[in-house]
């Protein structure tokens, strides 16, 4: 019999209508969704809200688990822009999901699974307490970068990852209390990238990389000329972007505050119609950036297309 794979999202009621959808892209995309077990790490989603999630799943022959997080429990830690204190959540898997959980993908919740999941949940984590992928957006940054290993102590030969894609040994963390270690980290230096920096810091040279196409950000889908001018970064953000197992969308440009647009937000819209949120009213612009246009966004994407053909031939 194949073993449960265990997959952690963080979420508000807010963002609880995209955790289902990233959820669904899951479902709809691996070869047998009853070995897949989802934990919400609840902060305090409505009760009917929490009823369309789990209707949502159970049709789909998957299972799901709400984990109450404290209201206050982050209440003083650092967030900024997007972000929520949702974020912080995934530092305390080890104490929310039951001890016979020994490992878990953590992912967040404004992204797609195009892939089956079972791909990544088998990677060889070489005895490593965490799997993630690299950050081509911030390492590509010359600014960000020195800034990292300034606040860090990186070295110019170590890497950055993104923590929005995580496999986590959670036996290990619980037994190291990985956890409470980031969360000190966290409140005491006010990162800029908030929990993630924290991560970064405290697995500095002890966690497995991933392809990077199990973590594709807006960097990578758009090939900022940042990544197109290191052939490194450039041959592994192309290679990414030939086959993208999760397409990560960080940053400011969510798929559910446009209306559908085939090259950006088609399957986030494919995979919202097979939800119980399918009657919702879209798209959900955010009011703090009220009327912003996509259209710089889909003459990127016609870019990226362009030089994805070009680096492929060349």
């Amino acid at each position: 019999m194949n073993e449960n794979i265990n997959i952690v999202f963080a979420c508000d009621s807010n963002y609880a209508q995209h955790a289902t959808v990233a959820m669904m892209s899951i479902l709809k995309n691996t070869a047998d969704p009853a070995r897949i077990v989802f934990y919400l790490l609840d902060d305090q989603i409505d009760a009917a809200v929490k009823e369309k999630i789990q209707a949502t799943i159970e049709q789909a022959h998957a299972a799901i688990h709400f984990c109450e997080v404290e209201a206050d429990r982050f209440e003083k830690f650092f967030v900024s822009g997007q972000l929520s204190r949702a974020a912080y959540f995934r530092l305390e898997m080890g104490r929310l999901l039951p001890d016979s959980v020994g490992k878990v993908i953590y992912l967040d919740c404004d992204l797609l699974v195009l892939d089956d999941i079972a791909e990544l949940w088998n990677y060889d984590m070489n005895h490593h307490p965490l799997a993630a992928i690299m950050d081509l957006g911030i390492m590509a940054s010359s600014k960000d970068w020195h800034g990292k290993q300034e606040q860090l102590g990186f070295s110019e030969e170590d890497i950055y990852f993104n923590s929005g894609v995580l496999v986590v040994d959670l036996k290990d963390w619980r037994e190291h209390d990985y956890g409470r270690q980031a969360e000190q980290l966290a409140e005491r230096n006010n990162y800029r990238h908030h929990d993630q920096d924290a991560l970064n810091q405290l697995f500095h040279r002890d966690w497995q990389p991933v392809p990077l196409r199990w973590n594709v950000i807006p960097p990578v889908w758009y090939l900022f000329l940042k990544i197109l001018k290191r052939r490194d970064f450039r041959r592994m953000a192309v290679e990414a972007r030939k086959y993208i197992s999760i397409l990560h969308y960080a940053g400011g440009y969510k798929p559910w505050e446009y209306d559908r647009y085939a090259a950006f937000n088609a399957k986030y819209y494919e995979y919202l119609r097979q939800t119980e949120f399918c009657s919702v009213k879209m798209p959900q612009p955010d009011p703090r950036r009220k009327g912003r246009s996509i259209v710089r966004q889909l003459r990127r994407l016609k870019l990226a297309d362009f030089w994805q053909r070009f680096f492929t031939v060349v």
